[in-house]
C-alpha cells in the first residue's frame, strides 16, 4: 500500500518536469488515512530495528514570557508523544523561543547548528519566516502557524488554515438555499484575507456577495456603524415612518367604512411594533471575526432592527474559544470548526497536566507522531509527508501540501443558546473526494462593497384603499436604492420614485399636515450600550 503511494506521488512529480512552470501535485487519495495516534513502532517496512533510526528533533516554542502557557502547552504534548515510544536513538531538544525578536533570531540560528533531522515550531509567523529565510531548504519544519505567508520552503504547519472553514461554511450555506450575503470582516490583514477568500467562494458556489463592510476589531464605535449600515437602518426606518404617517393620516382624516378603519388600524399596530420596515437585499450573513466580534455586531444589528429571523447567521472557526454558544439570540447560527479532540488524548494530557487540552496541544502531539513517521521513512520522507491519502490524528484526518498548508476536514456545528453548540454534520473521514477546491495563494485584498439593493418602497408594504392611492399626500418613492445592473452600468443617481399610482407627477396639497407620530421606543440591547 505504501508503494502504491509513493508511485503514485513520484508519477505525479515527473510528469511536471520538463514545463516552463511550476505543475501543483493532485492530490489523488489512494485509500483510507494512516491513523497516527498511537505513534510509530519499529517497522521492517522501513528497514530499522527496534532502536529506530539515528535522529535529531529540535522544538522551537516560547517556553517563558506572555505567550508560555501555550508554549509549554504544545511542550507537554511533544514530550508526551516522545515518551510513549522512547527510542534511544533519537534526541529531542527544546528551545525556548521567547523575548525580543533578535534573542529569537539567535535561538533559531543556535537550534539550526545542531544540524536538526526535523523541526518542531515555531508558534508564531515572525519566527517561521525568520527560520525559512536561514535554515537548509532540505531541513522539514513542522510549525504552528495559521498564516500562509510565513510557509514554504520546506516551512509546513499543522494548524488549521482559517480560510478552510470559508469554503466549509458557504457550502453549507449553498445547502441551506442562501441566494445572496453580506459579509463582515475585521479591519485588519487577517480579516481582509478571510474577504478575499469569501469572494472567491462565493463565486464558485454561486451565492453572490450583496455587501462587504470592514469594522476595527474590539471597537463598539467602528461595529456600530457597520452594523448600522449594513443594516440598511436610514432607509428602513425612513420607509416606517412614511408608512405609519401614511396610514395614521388616512385614519384620521378621510370618512372610512368600520372595516376597512379597522384594516389601517391593524396595520399601523404591527408596523409601530417596530422601528424599520422592507426587506433585505441578502438572506444570509456571513461573520468572519471572533466570537466575541459576533456577539457585539449582532446584538448592534438587533439594535437596529436586523435579527436571525430576517437573515440566515454563518460564522468559522474563528469562533472558537468564545461563549457565544451562550448566547440565545444568536440560535440557529451555523459555524465550521474542527472535529471534537479525541477522549483517548484527552484523557492521556489530562493524566499527564491535569488539564483538558487545547487545539493547539493536540497539534503538538500530531506532530511528534508525524515526526516519527517521517524518520522511519527515509529516504522517502516527502512521498511519506504528501501522502494524499492523509493521515488519522486527535482532531480528525488530515493532510499536508507541498505548498505548506495543512488540510483539515471540519464539521458544521449550530448553536442553540445552551452553552453547547450541536453536531449538525460529521467532519469527512477521507480524502476520496475532494473537500476543498479553492487555491488561496493568489488571494488579494478586496474592498469595502456597498449594499446592491433597489432601496425600501414603503407603498409596498402597506395596503391603503384604493380610492385614496391618487392623493399626493399619500403616494410613496424608494428610499436608499443602489443598484448596479448586470451590465455594471450605475443607475439614475437619483433614487428610484415609485408611486403608487400611475400619475406623472407629485401634486402637492398645502392643506396636507401629518399627524405627529410618537418615537418608537428603543430599549439597549444585551449589554452593549448605545450612546444616541
Amino acid at each position: 500500500m505504501y508503494m502504491n503511494k509513493f508511485l503514485i506521488f513520484l508519477s505525479v512529480l515527473l510528469a511536471s518536469c520538463g514545463t516552463n512552470h511550476v505543475v501543483k501535485p493532485v492530490s489523488v487519495a489512494t485509500s483510507g488515512p494512516t491513523d497516527i495516534q498511537n505513534g510509530f513502532s519499529s517497522s521492517s517496512l522501513y528497514g530499522y530495528d527496534d532502536a529506530g533510526p539515528n535522529a535529531n528533533i529540535a522544538v522551537l516554542l516560547p517556553m517563558s514570557g506572555p505567550a508560555k502557557s501555550v508554549g509549554n502547552n504544545i511542550k507537554t504534548s511533544i514530550e508526551t508523544a516522545f515518551l510513549r515510544k522512547p527510542m534511544g536513538n533519537i534526541n529531542v531538544s527544546f528551545y525556548d523561543l521567547s523575548g525580543e525578536k533578535s534573542h529569537r533570531d539567535l535561538v533559531i540560528k543556535d537550534a539550526i547548528n545542531t544540524n536538526p533531522d526535523i523541526i518542531i515550531g515555531p508558534l508564531f509567523a515572525e519566527d517561521a519566516i525568520t527560520l525559512r529565510n536561514i535554515k537548509p531548504s532540505k531541513t522539514p519544519v513542522l510549525s504552528f502557524t495559521s498564516d500562509v505567508n510565513a510557509l514554504g520552503n520546506n516551512i509546513f504547519t499543522m494548524n488549521l488554515i482559517p480560510t478552510q472553514s470559508i469554503e466549509t461554511i458557504v457550502k453549507q450555506m449553498q445547502k441551506d438555499g442562501a441566494k445572496n450575503m453580506l459579509v463582515l470582516a475585521p479591519d485588519d490583514n487577517s480579516g481582509k484575507l478571510m474577504a478575499a477568500t469569501a469572494t472567491k467562494v462565493s463565486d464558485a458556489y454561486n451565492i453572490p456577495i450583496n455587501g462587504l463592510f470592514y469594522y476595527k476589531s474590539g471597537n463598539s464605535e467602528s461595529i456600530k456603524d457597520v452594523a448600522m449600515r449594513a443594516s440598511m437602518y436610514n432607509a428602513r426606518s425612513s420607509a416606517n415612518t412614511r408608512a405609519r404617517e401614511i396610514l395614521s393620516d388616512i385614519i384620521n382624516k378621510e370618512s372610512l367604512d368600520a372595516a376597512t378603519r379597522s384594516n389601517l388600524r391593524h396595520q399601523l399596530e404591527k408596523i409601530s411594533r417596530t422601528e424599520t420596515l422592507g426587506a433585505l437585499p441578502y438572506d444570509s450573513i456571513l461573520f468572519l471575526g471572533s466570537g466575541e466580534d459576533t456577539k457585539t455586531l449582532a446584538s448592534f444589528l438587533r439594535y437596529y432592527g436586523l435579527g436571525n429571523r430576517d437573515a440566515a447567521f454563518y460564522g468559522t472557526t474563528l469562533w472558537n474559544g468564545s461563549d457565544i454558544a451562550s448566547d440565545f439570540s444568536l440560535s440557529g447560527a451555523k459555524y465550521a470548526t474542527l472535529p471534537k479532540i479525541t477522549d483517548n488524548f484527552v484523557s492521556l494530557y489530562n493524566m499527564v497536566a491535569g488539564e483538558t487540552p487545547d487545539y493547539l496541544s493536540a497539534f503538538g502531539y500530531d506532530a511528534a507522531n508525524l515526526s516519527l513517521g517521517m524518520l522511519y521513512a527515509q529516504p522517502n520522507t516527502e512521498a511519506y509527508l504528501f501522502d494524499p491519502s492523509g493521515y488519522i490524528g486527535t482532531t480528525g484526518i488530515f493532510r499536508i501540501q507541498p505548498s505548506g498548508e495543512s488540510e483539515r476536514a471540519l464539521r458544521i456545528m449550530e448553536l442553540n443558546g445552551s452553552g453547547e453548540a450541536t453536531t449538525l454534520k460529521d467532519s469527512p473521514t477521507n480524502f476520496l473526494t475532494q473537500i476543498y477546491s479553492i487555491n488561496t495563494s493568489d488571494l488579494t485584498p478586496v474592498p469595502e462593497k456597498e449594499l446592491r439593493t433597489r432601496g425600501i418602497n414603503p407603498g409596498d408594504y402597506i395596503t391603503i384603499p384604493e380610492t385614496l392611492r391618487r392623493k399626493s399626500q399619500y403616494k410613496t418613492k424608494t428610499i436608499g436604492a443602489n443598484y448596479v445592473s448586470e451590465t455594471a452600468e450605475t443607475m439614475a443617481d437619483a433614487p428610484i420614485q415609485i408611486y403608487a399610482s400611475e400619475e406623472p407627477e407629485i401634486v402637492t396639497n398645502e392643506e396636507f399636515e401629518p399627524v405627529k407620530l410618537e418615537k418608537v421606543s428603543r430599549k439597549y440591547i444585551d449589554a452593549v450600550e448605545v450612546l444616541e
